[in-house]
């Protein structure tokens, strides 16, 4: 299967082209003792945005606060490229775009029911006579003892 990628266009408040392209990366190439092999994954790339005049910028991050700007409210970032609020609808749009994918789907779907088993498990782990949650163990409180 082949990655994914989702472009979006905006200006900037100062007039810039800024392309934003956010990746959904489904097979990767394993390097084992100089053998490549190919392997399937699915995890969500890198966001980049390219900007005219400009160092690209990666990493895209929500802010805890927006922050008042002449432009507007800035509400996230990618690398050093602040987002306000319309431009960062159109990221939030590629990369939820990206996981409407079949196999993104299928792997939050497995996530969720991992962690029902998990917490079944750990449920059943504590009502056991004699877990300690302090030290992880069956000690039946030893590990105060000392």
């Amino acid at each position: 299967m082949e990655n994914q990628t989702a472009k979006t266009e905006f200006k900037t408040s100062t007039g810039a082209n800024v392309v934003v392209t956010a990746e959904l990366i489904l097979k990767e190439t394993h390097y084992a003792d100089g053998d490549n092999i190919a392997v399937d994954c699915c995890e969500m790339g890198i966001v980049t945005a390219k900007i005219d005049g400009h160092p690209d910028q990666f990493g895209y991050h929500k802010l805890h606060k927006t922050i008042d700007h002449k432009a507007g409210k800035i509400v996230a970032t990618i690398g050093n490229l602040s987002l306000i609020e319309k431009n960062n609808s159109l990221v939030e749009a590629i990369i939820d775009k990206l996981k409407q994918h079949p196999v993104w789907i299928a792997k939050q779907a497995q996530i969720e029911k991992n962690q029902k088993e998990i917490a079944k498990m750990e449920a059943a782990r504590d009502s056991s006579p004699g877990y300690c949650r302090k030290c992880g163990s069956y000690c039946y409180g030893d590990c105060e003892a000392n």
